[in-house]
């Protein structure tokens, strides 16, 4: 494989409402992962809302709540008055009919099943807006916080710009996700990620990205990656509160225990031309004990790379103990356990991750949580099925 001349593991990283209705402004709750189909069919959606205010948001709409709605003007779910969302943090709706990613993993023990649900189909590339309001009769623009939708869909009410390109309708593990990287999903585009957090341009087609687990194309971008749908209980991106480095500071992030190159081949984990293994020490500068711990792919070269690019899957790996020499430089080495990651699931992974897929550090748990102040030793394991130039970057998800 041939070096990146960037080193690729990075953590990174108006409306005036209707007399009666809450001040809540455009932008400040907005869609960040959805899909209208699955695997199980056309009842297999969700929705996720992400808090972009800034600060812990506190819903306050008018009727009962805020409403997530389709383009014909019926509410899927209502997301209830008096609910916190976290700053960063999710809410998520599901089509119970159909819903088949209640078992991704979410916080604590907990998985990634709805905060709310709903039984009424969203058509394939029809539009979803949320409103400040549960009262259809006031699902209008002057109340609209965000909205998505294809460029099949006339109602622009339900989408932002001309929409995202209309999709194919496969029942495959899809999801439409905001780009957190700002390089829109490309593969080819090597340089550190302008941004860590959800895109939004008010342009549907700009601010999506298209994954599969297939990398299927559908016709709207292809790329291998994985839906990871978020709810109330799932850890939020701290990238700030972490320190990185690497796992041997006495020798270059290129050469080994930092960087390792196994030429060992294995076709049957997505590893045809060996691996990648990335370690790297993780410190924990929250304030708090961190009892949850994950990593989100935002930017990877991977399925389909054109020739000169690596095709890289994330996968599971496990503990190993690696000799380092630790500052002072020089004056002896010793031997550290490394922790594996694993990849998360579902949705099932037959190629590997990719754009989207997350990775967990499983000892950090409530019974063995990272103190603050303390450091875990990690390892990324990425199968090569492709060689060339590279880049892997990540965002940092926790709890509390």
């Amino acid at each position: 494989m041939s070096k990146s001349s960037r080193f690729p593991l990075v953590f990174a990283g108006l409306i005036v409402m209707i007399l009666g209705l809450s001040d809540v402004a455009a932008g400040q709750l907005i869609i960040s992962e959805f899909r209208v189909r699955g695997p199980n069919g056309a009842n297999d959606e969700f929705i996720e809302i992400y808090n972009n205010s800034g600060a812990d948001h506190t819903v306050t709409g008018g009727g009962t709540g805020y409403g997530v709605a389709a383009s014909n003007g019926v509410a899927r779910c209502v997301i209830p008055n008096g609910t916190v969302i976290p700053n960063r943090g999710h809410y998520l709706c599901v089509n119970s009919v159909g819903y088949s990613l209640a078992s991704y993993p979410a916080g604590n023990g907990t998985t990634a099943t709805g905060d709310a649900t709903y039984t009424t189909d969203i058509p394939d590339n029809a539009g979803i807006a949320i409103f400040n309001t549960s009262v259809a009769a006031n699902f209008v623009l002057a109340n609209r916080m965000d909205a998505v939708g294809s460029t099949s869909e006339a109602n622009t009410l339900y989408k932002e710009g001309t929409g995202y390109p209309a999709l194919t309708p496969f029942s495959i593990d899809y999801s439409f996700y905001r780009d957190n990287c700002g390089k829109s999903g490309s593969i080819t585009t090597f340089g550190a990620c302008p941004i860590s957090t959800p895109k939004d341009t008010n342009n549907n087609a700009a601010d999506f990205v298209f994954v599969d687990t297939n990398g299927t194309s559908a016709g709207a971008g292809q790329r291998l990656g994985a839906p990871g749908p978020e709810n109330l209980s799932s850890p939020i991106q701290r990238n700030s509160s972490f320190g990185v480095d690497v796992l041997d500071v006495c020798v270059g992030a290129a050469s080994p225990p930092n960087r390792v190159r196994d030429f060992t081949s294995s076709p049957v984990n997505n590893s045809t031309f060996g691996t990648l293994d990335i370690r790297r020490t993780i410190t924990n500068n929250t304030g708090g004990n961190v009892t949850r711990l994950r990593f989100r792919v935002i930017d990877i070269t991977t399925f389909p790379a054109p020739s000169g690019i690596a095709d890289l899957r994330p996968r599971t790996s496990t503990a190993v103990v690696v000799t380092v020499d630790r500052a002072p430089c020089g004056s002896g080495t010793s031997n550290v356990t490394v922790q594996g990651t694993t990849l998360e699931q579902p949705p099932g992974q037959p190629n590997g991750g990719g754009f989207n897929s997350s990775l967990s550090a499983g000892t950090v748990t409530l019974a063995t949580p990272l103190a603050n102040g303390a450091s875990i030793d990690l390892r990324f394991l990425l199968g090569i099925q492709q060689t060339g130039s590279f880049k892997f970057y990540i965002n940092v998800e926790a709890l509390p």
